[in-house]
């Protein structure tokens, strides 16, 4: 499954797109798991391009493939962002991606967010943390393009049941 759309969303309409990928993609995917982490990765995204970014059209490609194991998901968002915010977005996602403990990272950031009115990048830790996946930024100029990548592990068949 494959979703690639362009918009340009305010903060009141982030969470209409949550719904509407949940409800366009439940029916595809199958997995609840999977797609609560889908929604909530291109939520937060979502959120970040919309603080950040010039307001200029935002792509999200939401990504549901078969794995070996089970299956991976690829959320991607280009934004455009504001000269004053590339560093710091580059700089975060690359700190959140590189902890070594995703846990720590997180209650620290929440714990230093409350002394920050703007750019506590909990959004960014959260998917990292919670959500269990894999974060990477690069720079397609003009974008910049957040990417949280994971999968699910494929259940075993129950005792005496034959795999599919």
């Amino acid at each position: 499954m494959l979703l690639d759309v362009s918009l340009s969303p305010t903060m009141e309409q982030i969470s209409s797109v949550r719904r509407f990928l949940e409800e366009y993609c439940q029916p595809m995917v199958g997995d609840c798991d999977l797609v609560s982490r889908m929604v909530i990765a291109a939520h937060e995204l979502l959120e970040n391009a919309a603080k950040y970014s010039r307001h200029a059209p935002v792509r999200v490609q939401v990504q549901v493939a078969p794995h070996p194991l089970g299956q991976s998901l690829s959320v991607r968002v280009w934004n455009i962002p504001a000269a004053e915010h590339l560093d710091a977005l580059m700089a975060n996602v690359r700190a959140i991606a590189d902890a070594d403990d995703p846990d720590l990272t997180y209650r620290e950031l929440m714990v230093a967010s409350t002394l920050l009115t703007q750019g506590s990048g909990l959004g960014l830790a959260r998917i990292r943390a919670e959500e269990e996946m894999v974060l990477s930024v690069t720079r397609e100029d003009p974008f910049a393009v957040v990417q949280a990548t994971g999968r699910t592990i494929a259940s075993p068949p129950a005792p005496g049941k034959p795999s599919p």
